[in-house]
């Protein structure tokens, strides 16, 4: 995860910082909006005073995790596909708002999210959330770290698990964190942070349980699905491939896959999917937009950068000339320079 933040105050140990943000000018909304850029395009919703903004962060560097705890006044927080491009952030954030509520904008439906749920959101994937004030801890997460304990993360975006026994011990474990994490030594904050990991995986264990009864076998669609993203780049992944994976008939296979329309549908899906976090994510160094094509089985790169762009409303040329925006400006997690002299490193207590 990288990121621009003052020096640590105490080599060795976690990183923690707060910063406050009040009123409309360079101190206040405007710092604030560079502060979030990484991940949100913010705006003060419509009837809100600008000049009655106020917010205040503070934010806990752990080894392959991030927590913060947030409040602010009314806030409209979005990623849209020219957004998520331009900014190369490919994380996961795990939400829970102390109190109050606000409305969830994701995978095509908006919800109503009360205070004590969990909301998981893929800064990979367009998202809104307006509420008409602010009050949360929040965890992000880098895909690549979540993955290693969800395959199929891409999944969890917009997914709520209830105020329960289990959500509400990652919660507590959240603001654990950030009440201790400037005394905690960086060893401690590995173990910590795998920790947290596995809690989430285990909030995030519904979206393992789609299955199908199949005379006396089981068959669990989350696995197809795992299945399908570990081998998105082997051209002879499709119907009958997996068939053979999972010794299941052609009919069954036709009734898992029909809601989400399709097998070969959802293959391709997924395919232009990998494909735009590719072409927009900065770890990676450019790739040939034909080269990409035929790995993913395009036999015409043409063919490819028009479904792409059916689907993303960008050509994959756009995306990596976004990205390459996003490279040149070096946008971290969570904060980017412009408004690091507003943050001051919390003292242990």
């Amino acid at each position: 995860m990288s990121r621009i933040l003052p020096e640590p105050v105490r080599p060795g140990y976690v990183d923690c910082y707060s910063a406050s943000f009040a009123g409309p000018g360079p101190e206040g909304l405007e710092a604030y909006i560079q502060v979030i850029r990484p991940s949100f395009d913010f705006a003060v919703p419509e009837g809100a005073d600008p000049a009655a903004f106020a917010a205040h962060a503070e934010v806990c560097f752990l080894p392959d995790i991030v927590v913060s705890r947030a409040s602010s006044t009314a806030s409209r927080l979005s990623r849209t596909t020219d957004t998520i491009a331009a900014r190369g952030t490919d994380q996961v954030l795990v939400v829970f708002y102390r109190s109050g509520h606000y409305d969830l904008t994701a995978a095509g439906q908006t919800r109503r999210v009360q205070a004590g749920e969990l909301a998981v959101i893929d800064l990979m994937q367009e998202v809104t959330i307006e509420a008409a004030n602010v009050d949360n801890v929040g965890l992000a997460i880098a895909r690549p770290q979540l993955e290693k304990y969800v395959p199929s993360v891409h999944r969890a975006h917009g997914f709520i698990r209830p105020d329960d026994a289990l959500s509400r011990l990652l919660r507590a474990s959240m603001e654990t964190i950030i009440a201790n994490a400037a005394t905690m030594t960086l060893a401690d904050g590995r173990g910590v942070s795998d920790a947290m990991l596995q809690l989430v995986a285990a909030c995030l264990q519904p979206l393992a349980r789609e299955t199908l009864q199949t005379g006396s076998n089981t068959t669990s669609l989350a696995a197809i699905r795992a299945h399908i993203e570990e081998r998105l780049l082997e051209p002879e992944l499709g119907q009958q491939s997996l068939l053979d994976a999972f010794g299941l008939t052609r009919s069954t296979l036709y009734r898992l896959f029909e809601p989400l329309g399709g097998v070969a549908g959802y293959i391709a899906r997924r395919r232009l999917h990998y494909a735009f976090r590719r072409l927009s994510d900065t770890r990676y160094p450019h790739e040939p937009v034909s080269k990409l094509a035929a790995r993913l089985g395009y036999t015409h790169p043409s063919a490819f950068t028009r479904a792409f762009k059916d689907a993303f409303g960008l050509s994959p040329r756009q995306v990596q000339a976004l990205r390459d925006t996003a490279r040149e400006h070096e946008f971290p997690l969570l904060t980017s320079d412009e408004p690091m002299q507003y943050f001051r490193p919390l003292e242990p207590s």
